[in-house]
């Protein structure tokens, strides 16, 4: 048992199959999940939903999970970025938001969220262009197994 175990997660992820991926991912770490596949449920479901973290592709077709970061900002409700991109990917105010690397794996998505729900304050959006208070775990490339680390705030 996790701490992930009983949680319910929101998942915004345009692309089909990606989605079933990542919510066999959550659901074999415990979590019950709610999936969005366009803007408009996602932000219908950030609004009204009770989830206790999300994972948000930034890319949904023609559109950006932005306004969903937004709402969820509002509510103060954990969540996180998934791209491929890296936090270079991202607008420099959400900068500060955690960002799980595409391709999904079940490893760091998991560290992630553990770290998002163990938080005791919510990602904020930036507000000095200077600072940086997110997650930055990083996967250490190595022939073994890989490890993952969380890196202390500047």
């Amino acid at each position: 048992m996790t701490m992930l175990n009983g949680r319910r997660v929101l998942l915004v992820e345009d692309e089909s199959l990606v989605a079933m991926l990542a919510e066999d991912m959550l659901t074999d770490l415990g979590c019950e999940v709610v999936i969005a596949m366009r803007l408009d449920k996602a932000l219908d479901l950030a609004r009204t939903g009770t989830f206790d973290a999300a994972v948000l592709d930034v890319n949904l077709g023609d559109a950006r999970s932005y306004p969903v970061a937004d709402v969820l900002f509002e509510r103060a409700l954990p969540f996180l970025f998934a791209t491929g991109y890296g936090v270079q990917g991202l607008e420099p105010v959400y900068q500060d938001v955690p960002v799980l690397q595409k391709p999904y794996q079940q490893r760091p998505m998991q560290h992630l969220l553990c770290r998002l729900l163990a938080c005791e304050t919510p990602p904020r959006k930036r507000t000095d262009p200077l600072r940086s208070l997110g997650c930055a775990c990083v996967a250490q490339t190595s022939p073994s197994a890989p490890t993952f680390r969380a890196d202390t705030p500047i």
